[in-house]
């Protein structure tokens, strides 16, 4: 990665509810670069949330220390909220207020100066200004979000975060909003917690990925991607018994493909270019006389190293309590 400023430091930061019995965040560690927009990704209930409620200072940390700019969200809180623009997922409005009158309420509420000229800026930077005599509730879903990104950027903060910012929006809508949250990130850092791995591919340069309050993965988008898509050939046999020198043969012939050999037959994991190598491959397996049945090949997405990065944490989990019961038991 890149070396680029951190905006956003997490430092072992551990969260629980009621009364520490349900742990939320487990000692915490992350960064977020600047002038990046980062995918921050989990399942429902992994903590991202309760994170960016930290960071804006809605909430306080159990333990640990969280940095916005430098500063410490608990020295100063105030100055935090003046750098920090927040659009939660559930967004309320004030639906009997014109969208001007509701944006220059809350540019007053942030001690904005200049209100009325700051509005008009915002409104124009979110395709407001034919709107703004409208009533919130007169607005569609697209625009209502459109509101809430304006006032999430009023008083120009450094640092912008978006709790699902496209759901339940419908194509069009989806596809103005990641623009807008595109063009915003040009001199501002962008968090966006989303569900949509398209989106993360759209508009995203790096991703973290939480799971159950635990940081699995944190990396620039360019090089995960790597990871994350390309080919998964899976190569079943009739009585498949495989030599000596399959696996380094078939090792010899793809290069660096990733094998995995299975009762049945063999894996391969690569990115395209192991295509032009099948032939050559399918050749060697005919020559040493394996009785193939079938051949099934998959394309990689995002969300296989998204569901892959998590099931093998899940997995090591489970090895290690195995391992600490074995311990318990043979003392």
């Amino acid at each position: 990665m890149e070396k680029v400023d951190i905006i956003v430091s997490l430092k072992g930061v551990n969260k629980s509810y009621y009364s520490g019995l349900s742990k939320v965040l487990n000692n915490l560690t992350v960064d977020f670069r600047k002038n990046k927009v980062t995918g921050f990704l989990g399942l429902n209930g992994a903590g991202k949330t309760t994170t960016m409620k930290i960071i804006t200072t809605y909430l306080k940390p159990d333990s640990g220390e969280v940095f916005v700019d430098n500063i410490n969200i608990l020295d100063n809180p105030l100055a935090i909220r003046k750098i920090v623009g927040y659009l939660p997922e559930n967004f309320p409005l004030y639906e009997d207020l014109k969208v001007n009158e509701f944006l220059e309420f809350v540019a007053d509420v942030k001690g904005v100066d200049n209100i009325k000229e700051e509005v008009f800026k915002v409104m124009q930077m979110v395709g407001l200004l034919n709107y703004q005599d409208y009533f919130l509730r007169e607005l569609s879903k697209g625009y209502k979000q459109r509101v809430g990104l304006a006032q999430a950027i009023l008083g120009n903060p450094k640092v912008i975060i978006l709790d699902e910012p496209t759901q339940g929006l419908d194509p069009f809508q989806i596809i103005e909003i990641r623009k807008l949250i595109k063009d915003l990130s040009v001199n501002r850092s962008v968090i966006l917690s989303t569900h949509i791995m398209q989106e993360v591919e759209a508009i995203c340069d790096d991703i973290v990925i939480i799971h159950k309050g635990n940081i699995l993965l944190n990396g620039e988008l360019s090089e995960l991607a790597k990871q994350g898509s390309g080919l998964v050939i899976n190569y079943v046999f009739q009585d498949f018994k495989p030599n000596d020198n399959l696996l380094s043969d078939i090792k010899n012939i793809l290069n660096n493909a990733d094998i995995r050999l299975d009762q049945n037959g063999f894996y391969i994991k690569g990115d395209y270019s192991i295509e032009n190598k099948l032939y050559q491959l399918n050749k060697y397996l005919f020559d040493n006389n394996y009785k193939l049945l079938y051949i099934d090949k998959k394309e990689l997405k995002m969300e296989d190293l998204f569901v892959n990065v998590i099931n093998k944490w899940e997995e090591e989990m489970l090895n290690k309590k195995t391992d600490d019961k074995n311990l318990v038991n043979n003392k």
